[in-house]
């Protein structure tokens, strides 16, 4: 069965939730945005399952390898899901903005390669690569 527009809606919203949680330093919604053993692949490293991505976003905000990223927000567009009920792609384009006092600038231009899946009635993150177009 192809993606409902309830599947595209949520699917659009984990990516929301995603985002607020790595931008407000919240490692515990961050790593619930992922499966069990999902993976996150980006550019400052790759991570494997919630308790690594956990330590991976209370580290983002606090610790100087992250920190010229950990003060920007991410805005995620172009959102295209294909798939069925239960497992799907998902490709959008990211820039990573951060907030100045003139304005700000922008950090990363890129895309994320997803794959998502519905566990227990919820989709998440079961892989996540960040792709910078550099």
């Amino acid at each position: 069965m192809a993606l409902t527009n309830d599947d595209r809606v949520e699917i659009r919203d984990l990516i929301s939730r995603y985002n607020k949680a790595i931008d407000t330093g919240d490692a515990d919604g961050y790593a619930n945005t992922f499966t069990p053993d999902g993976q996150f692949i980006g550019i400052v490293g790759t991570f494997n399952g919630r308790d690594e991505l956990r330590a991976f976003a209370a580290a983002y905000s606090t610790e100087e390898q992250y920190a010229e990223f950990a003060s920007a927000q991410h805005w995620v567009t172009n959102v295209v899901a294909d798939g069925d009920g239960s497992e799907a792609t998902v490709f959008s384009h990211l820039q990573m903005v951060k907030p100045l006092a003139d304005g700000g600038r922008i950090l990363l231009v890129g895309h994320y390669d997803d794959i998502v899946r519905k566990v227990d009635g919820q989709w998440l993150f079961a892989q996540r690569i960040v792709v910078s177009d550099a």
